[in-house]
Formats: C-alpha cells, structure tokens, sequence
C-alpha cells in the first residue's frame, strides 16, 4: 500500500524556493566581480550579500579550520575602516543595519542589512575588506581565541562531541569534506599570520566572489557603486575545475559502534548522497524530506510521534551540497532493551516505499506546502537574496532561482521508489550503533 501523508512542516527546502516579482538586473565589472540587484522597494531597507567561492574544502593540512575563522576575521578590519574589536558590526550596527555571515564546506557569505540610503557605505565597506584587510599579529592571536573557544562549548555538548567523533570516521583521505568546517584546534592555535594572508590572497578576490542587493535600491545606482569600491581591485585568483574526489559510494565506512557519555542510545543511519548536480539529487533531498528529516515525515510519525519507540530523529543532510557526501539520520532512543524493533520498523517503511513507491498525493501536498511558503517569502529581502545567491553559486546563472522548484514539481512517486532502493535499500544501508558509557 502506497504512503500517504500531509506534509506541515517544510524544513529548509523551502528556505530557498521563492518566486521573485521584481525587477532583477546584472552586471560583470572587468575584473570579474558579478553584481545582481533585485528592485524590490516595498520597504526602506536593503539586503547586502557578497558571496566567495572559498569554505572548508578548499584548505588543505595545517590550516583545517581557516575558511572557518576568516569568517571571524573579516570583521575586525581594514585598512580604511580600522579600529578595536570587531569594527565592521560597530559600524552597521551605528547605522542601523545588522551584519552576520555563515561558512559551510563550500562558501563564505557575508551579509547585512542596512538602510537603503546607507547601501554606498556598506559596499564601500565589504569592497575595503575585500582589498585591505587587516592581518595583524593582534587580529590572530583574537580570532583564534573566540574560535577555540567554539571548538571547546562544542566539546561539552554531548551531541556536538558526538558528531565530531563520529565525523572523522566517515570520510576516505582526500574527500573535500573529510574534515569538518570548524577545523582542528591544535591546526588553529598554530596558524601564522603568513598562512592567513596566503589564504585571503589566494580566495578572496572580486572573480572568486559576487555581490547581490536586494531591496530599496536602484541597480544603475549600486552597479556605480560597486564599480567606484570594487573596480581598481585588481588581485585574480585562477579558477580551477572541481577538486577530485574519492568515490564515496564504495567507501566502506570502518566504524559500527560508538559509545557516549550521556544516557541515551542512537541508531545513526548513514547514507552516501549525491551532489548538485547528479540526476538523483533533488529526488534523494525530497526523499530525505519525506522519510525522515520533516517533522511530520513517515519515521517520524511511526517512530516518535505515533510508535513512541525513540525522542526525536535528527537530520543531518547538506542540501547545498557541491560534493557526494554522506547525509546522516540519527534516531535518539532511551537505553534500554528492546531498541531493535526501531531497526525493524525503520526497514519496513523503507521496503514499503521500495515496494510500492510513494503516493504522488503525498508529493503534491509537499510542492503546494513549497508554494505556500514561496508567497510569503517573496516579501523578505533576505530570502530573495538568499535564492539569487544560489542560483548564482551553483548554476552559475542568477536567473535560474525557479530551477529548484521546477525540479521538485517534476517528481513522480515511481521516481522515489527507484531511489529509495538506490540509496536507502536497507540491506546496503550503513547503521552505527552508539550506546551509553556503562559503568
């Protein structure tokens, strides 16, 4: 009997599939640094977002952890804009505006939203740090402090140290995903100021990066903009294919047992996923929605919600990803006897879909609850740049921002059956078993 299920919660697919109403223009400054602008003037506010082709897969042995705390870095200051602590949210903020920025294993995005009539000043400000960073001794010393001490609150996290334990395990040597974003801490403490300053010459430069405006703006107004800030920077960094990678669909993952400091117990289901890119990969994140990462997802409901068999089911699975990599799904359990029925019921559902496939009732209730929440997205300046931003970064074209959500609509329930048995058949499916300390 095939599946059905009303989907309610949407998770982060949503995040990134909003239609967009506005007038969205575009330009290449010479040096190679792309400029999307989105007019959208239903407010007095503007989203600012420079996004750099650098993360964590780019570093290499002793500098795991860089992309990660330039991230830090790129606040403190610059040459024209200097100062104590970090001068960049000072400065925002003194305008009004609020800053932030994100690092994953393949990009570094800075943000921040301001006052329309404070947009000259923020692109003069990203396009300062961008050239004339400050890479000092004092910076250093700082940055790497506040980022081991992130390394340290995770270790007292039984969840976070799990993860990191268990994160070493699963990549063969040479996958740009085998060490995770925030690095090692021994690598950290040790870096030079050399090191960081090879790293921000090596990546940050206007053709490994573009700029996206969204909101009260006018795009002939920030392409001048941008051309006065951003235009003499002459620095280049020669783009270079995809990195190769080992093949993680015939990796055998060597551990299946773990022990935690913390009484629960947890079946964490690990499954090799396809990048973007690959022919199954937005059938494998719908899946992945549908199966265990929603809140009202088919294991989720059989169970937690219904079965009552474990806590919560935790959904690690990078939907942005430009690499193969493993997404991981980890059923948190009470220690106790028994805890084998959650295996049993978990394959069953699984062959089930295998069987049967998924009801295109249950696909359809997904994409409408997709389109529901695209309506109320069109009106946020950060969501629109957010979807600009992907599109641009992994399609290379800003104009394809409907791409995702044309590839979800076209799904059937026949296709999730085939990658259901692809990927998640469970007599191939990788479970390690992590079990409480006994003492």
């Amino acid at each position: 009997m095939m599946r059905k299920l009303v989907i309610l919660s949407l998770g982060l697919l949503a995040l990134q599939l909003k239609a967009i109403d506005y007038p969205i223009k575009s330009t290449v400054l010479d040096n190679g640094l792309k400029v999307i602008v989105c007019e959208k003037n239903t407010n007095q506010m503007a989203q600012i977002e420079i996004w750099y082709r650098v993360g964590s897969k780019d570093e290499w042995d002793g500098v795991r952890g860089m992309a990660h705390m330039f991230e830090h870095m790129m606040f403190r200051g610059s040459k024209n804009f200097s100062g104590e602590g970090d001068v960049y949210i000072k400065l925002i903020e003194k305008m009004g505006g609020s800053v932030n920025a994100y690092t994953t294993y393949d990009r570094t995005v800075y943000h921040e939203e301001v006052q329309s009539q404070h947009v000259e000043k923020a692109l003069e400000m990203e396009a300062d740090r961008m050239a004339n960073l400050i890479l000092d001794q004092k910076v250093l010393d700082t940055e790497r402090q506040v980022v081991g001490e992130e390394l340290r609150l995770g270790e007292n996290n039984w969840y976070q140290r799990m993860h990191a334990e268990r994160y070493k395990t699963l990549y063969p040597k040479g996958h740009p995903y085998s060490v995770d974003v925030i690095g090692f801490l021994p690598e950290i403490v040790a870096f030079t100021t050399k090191q960081c300053q090879d790293f921000y010459d090596k990546y940050y430069s206007p053709n490994n990066a573009f700029v996206v405006v969204t909101g009260n703006v006018k795009a002939e107004d920030v392409f001048t903009y941008v051309k006065k800030y951003f235009g003499g920077i002459k620095k280049q960094l020669p783009l270079n294919d995809k990195k190769p990678e080992p093949d993680i669909f015939t990796h055998t993952i060597p551990v299946e047992e773990m022990t935690i400091d913390f009484p629960v117990q947890i079946y964490s289901y690990v499954v090799p996923s396809p990048a973007f890119g690959h022919k199954d990969y937005y059938k494998f994140n719908l899946l992945s929605e549908l199966l265990f990462s929603n809140s009202n997802s088919i294991l989720n409901t059989s169970v937690v919600n219904v079965g009552n068999l474990a806590y919560q089911i935790i959904s690690n699975s990078d939907e942005s990803r430009m690499y193969n990599n493993y997404a991981y799904y980890d059923i948190i359990m009470q220690a106790a006897m028994g805890n084998a029925k959650v295996k049993k019921v978990v394959s069953k559902e699984i062959n089930d879909i295998i069987r049967d496939g998924v009801d295109q009732e249950l696909i359809d209730n997904y994409i409408k609850n997709l389109e529901a929440q695209n309506t109320f997205g069109k009106y946020s300046n950060e969501s629109i740049a957010a979807e600009l931003g992907f599109a641009e970064y992994y399609y290379k074209d800003h104009t394809k921002y409907n791409a995702q959500l044309e590839a979800y609509k076209a799904i059937k329930g026949e296709d999730l059956k085939n990658i259901a048995q692809a990927y998640f058949d469970p007599e191939k499916l990788k479970v390690i078993n992590i079990k409480p300390i006994m003492e």
